[in-house]
């Protein structure tokens, strides 16, 4: 039988900074089927707007899919304690490593909370 530990950090995620977001946008008017115009990818939403005004002007289409996609980076929580072990680097969270049973219960002997092994 193999022993699981389950660990819980609180990570956060965030948009990549270095990684500029897209913006675009597709026309899909139509009865029977769709115009399928495409606007060029951005880096800001505001010239995808103004495509879309603009072929609704030409066109008199009014439905748009408007696409957006980032970049997104998981960053550990701020703290001065980082420890390492075996060469995997933690923050200073209970790592529920020594366990022990209260009331037919297993728990840490740590930080005492219940764990679900």
């Amino acid at each position: 039988m193999s022993r699981r530990t389950f660990r819980y950090v609180p990570f956060t995620i965030e948009q990549d900074p270095v990684a500029e977001p897209e913006y675009a946008a597709r026309c899909v008017s139509g009865d029977e089927t769709e115009c399928g115009a495409d606007s060029t990818t951005y880096s800001c939403p505001e010239p995808v707007e103004e495509w879309q005004r603009l072929h609704a002007q030409e066109t008199g289409h009014w439905r748009y899919r408007r696409n957006f996609g980032d970049y997104a980076v998981m960053r550990p929580p701020a703290g001065p304690a980082v420890r390492e072990y075996g060469g995997v680097t933690a923050t200073a969270t209970c790592e529920h490593r020594q366990t022990e049973k209260h009331d037919g219960k297993t728990c840490c002997r740590d930080c005492a909370r219940q764990l679900y092994l």
